[in-house]
């Protein structure tokens, strides 16, 4: 389940022309281009410096199942990389903009309504590498 709600969160991402742009890709660039700007999990497969920025890293945080057993109450997390925290915060604005008060969907999964829980910026600890995180809640079924 978790890896279908990653799958979906990259899908809605990747398909916005204008946060596509701020990462230097179209909604239509190779895998091979796409892999370099998005990470599904926390450590990127990439080194994160000041020469593989703008890049985000989608990934599940601990959830509980709802009073009806169907339903998951999920948490995803998406890490946003910039040359700057000002360009690391715009590609979280555009996120927001993205995923906020949306349905989430990729085939064989649909949430509930998205809607962001937490954010803020963070220490990377990479020279010419700023961070900015953002928490999302999301509900979904639990598939058998």
């Amino acid at each position: 389940m978790s890896l279908q709600l990653i799958d979906a969160v990259q899908n809605v991402l990747k398909a916005d022309t204008e946060l596509m742009t701020m990462l230097k890709l179209t909604p239509s660039s190779p895998s091979a281009e796409v892999v370099k700007r998005f990470t599904k999990g926390m450590e990127p497969e990439i080194t994160v410096g000041k020469d593989t920025v703008p890049h985000i890293c989608q990934y599940v945080m601990p959830g509980r199942y709802a009073a009806n057993p169907l339903v998951f109450e999920g948490k995803f997390c998406t890490d946003f990389y910039g040359k700057t925290a000002y360009e690391a915060k715009l590609l979280f604005e555009r996120a927001f903009q993205v995923l906020h008060e949306r349905k989430l969907t990729v085939e064989g999964f649909t949430s509930y309504l998205c809607v962001l829980a937490y954010d803020s910026d963070f220490a990377t600890g990479i020279q010419g590498a700023k961070g900015y995180k953002a928490i999302f809640d999301v509900d979904y079924l639990r598939m058998n």
